[in-house]
């Protein structure tokens, strides 16, 4: 057989992933895939412990890693020191308390929620230490004291040849796949409120400002959004089921020390 006959012969999928292998081979994982804070990925975890359309609540009973069931530790950067997150009693109910200290990790539960059906979402949160000069816009100062994170299905065959380079590259070094689109709500000090803001590596990783600045700090703040709605504007089409839901504090690029808490996350028809 002719070298330039079998070449013809090899896929689209396969020519993309030897693509991606010779890129992360000469790049390295970690410079690589570079990820956000808690992008979550798709892959075997324990199971939703709530029902269809629910989360599990922060109040619920402990598992043995001391976290509620139904959530789990989300670590994207095994190089940096994960966020350390425990249930407290503040304020007359159970809440997460997240400290980042120079650390970027995540909590993810696995969930099944269609959000034509049960479109808004609420939750609280409250940050008491806040990083100076975190800006989501700037790679260099990604820090977050505090994001929700949601993941959708969708038809991944619809990505553009530079985000599914860059989800074969996730899955190549982590085992694990990418959702098909991740949107993060962010308290940003540099951006205004209602921005959109794209991760540099891929258009299927989006954030939307939901705070801005340093007035709300020291109080809790409760939040109610139409994820539908949000998620048209944000990525130009309908959304997917989501499957897995996170919170995030981190302060690994600017080495600060965060302190924040986040309540129940909570979907509803109206």
């Amino acid at each position: 057989m002719e070298p330039t006959a079998a070449l013809h012969r090899t896929t689209p999928d396969a020519d993309r992933r030897r693509w991606c292998g010779a890129l992360a081979a000469g790049l390295g994982a970690t410079a690589t895939l570079g990820l956000p804070g808690c992008t979550l990925l798709r892959g075997p975890g324990p199971g939703p412990v709530v029902g269809p359309g629910e989360v599990p609540p922060m109040a619920g009973a402990l598992g043995p890693d001391g976290l509620p069931l139904g959530w789990q530790p989300h670590v994207m950067r095994r190089d940096r020191r994960p966020t350390v997150y425990t249930p407290q009693r503040r304020d007359g109910r159970v809440v997460m308390h997240a400290l980042a200290d120079r650390s970027t990790s995540g909590l993810r539960c696995d969930v099944d929620i269609d959000p034509q059906a049960t479109p808004w979402l609420s939750w609280s949160w409250r940050v008491d230490r806040f990083p100076d000069g975190t800006a989501i816009a700037d790679d260099e100062r990604d820090d977050s004291p505090a994001r929700v994170v949601l993941a959708f299905d969708g038809d991944l065959s619809r990505l553009s040849l530079r985000d599914r380079l860059f989800h074969d590259q996730v899955e190549l070094f982590t085992g694990q796949a990418l959702p098909y689109a991740t949107l993060m709500y962010s308290w940003d000090s540099a951006s205004p409120l209602e921005a959109v803001l794209q991760y540099p590596r891929s258009s299927r990783i989006r954030y939307l400002v939901v705070e801005q600045g340093l007035a709300a700090t020291g109080r809790w703040v409760h939040y109610r959004r139409q994820v539908a709605d949000d998620f048209r504007r944000v990525f130009g089409e309908p959304p997917g089921r989501i499957r897995h839901v996170g919170i995030l504090a981190d302060s690994d690029d600017l080495q600060a020390r965060v302190e924040s808490w986040f309540g129940d996350l909570t979907f509803a028809a109206g």
